[in-house]
């Protein structure tokens, strides 16, 4: 058993308590409750995200500035950072149904470029099992936490290197990544540490899944290895979290 499964199963009372007393919320906030088990480090970004709407958008970026959107599902984010910064977005999304959306919302945003793939540690062909929000590429991803999408769909789709496609694109820097790609985070940014390639990338805005095997070892190596190179801003433990260069 899983240190997150234990944790979950201890914390169960407390889960049932919180779900009777936010029984009034709908849609996306119970999602997300249910998501993060009504966890108090949840609780705390909500608010600092009512406190500061663009928490999640906002960074030391110029104008013009080289964005990676990696899981850009219907590209919330990637509208808002264009819109804030006139950013130059790569949005990567691997799920068929999102990507023909993000390609319909940015028709006419030749600034945002959307690409049918994601980012991993090696050029694979993988599944995705569907879950809406939550789609992910391992079977095990949230525990059955599935966001309200229904039952699981697989999909075969493509996922390529990560320290590839950096030298594709042919920037000597990108100003910020957004990472939320439901466990494949860590395979991301440790194939970056490998290559030595972290500091390349100015600001990441990353979600850890807490789910995934290993994730707080792997967090922590990883956290260890961004901050030889870049400040923490804020942290919100496997909610959110951006850190800046020095």
């Amino acid at each position: 058993m899983s240190w997150y499964t234990l944790k979950k199963m201890l914390l169960l009372p407390y889960i049932w308590y919180r779900r009777r007393a936010e029984a009034h919320q709908v849609g996306f906030m119970r999602a997300a409750l249910e998501l993060y088990y009504y966890r108090p480090t949840f609780y705390r970004f909500i608010a600092a995200s009512m406190e500061n709407p663009d928490i999640m958008y906002e960074a030391p970026l110029a104008p013009g500035a080289i964005a990676l959107d990696v899981g850009a599902f219907h590209g919330r984010w990637a509208a808002r950072v264009h819109e804030k910064y006139q950013a130059r977005i790569y949005a990567f999304e691997p799920d068929p149904l999102s990507i023909e959306l993000l390609h319909q919302r940015f028709a006419d945003t030749p600034e945002i470029q959307c690409l049918p793939y994601g980012l991993g540690g090696a050029d694979a062909r993988l599944e995705l099992i569907q879950r809406g929000m939550g789609s992910t590429l391992y079977a095990h991803g949230g525990q059955g936490e599935r966001s309200g999408a229904g039952a699981d769909h697989p999909v075969a789709v493509e996922v390529r290197d990560i320290v590839g496609v950096l030298d594709e694109l042919g920037h000597a820097d990108i100003d910020i990544i957004k990472l939320n790609i439901e466990g494949a985070e860590y395979e991301v940014l440790e194939r970056l540490m490998a290559a030595d390639r972290l500091n390349q990338i100015r600001v990441y805005t990353i979600q850890f899944h807490e789910w995934h095997p290993g994730a707080h070892r792997r967090r922590r190596r990883i956290q260890g290895a961004l901050a030889r190179t870049h400040t923490k801003v804020w942290d919100y433990p496997f909610v959110w979290e951006q850190w800046v260069r020095r």
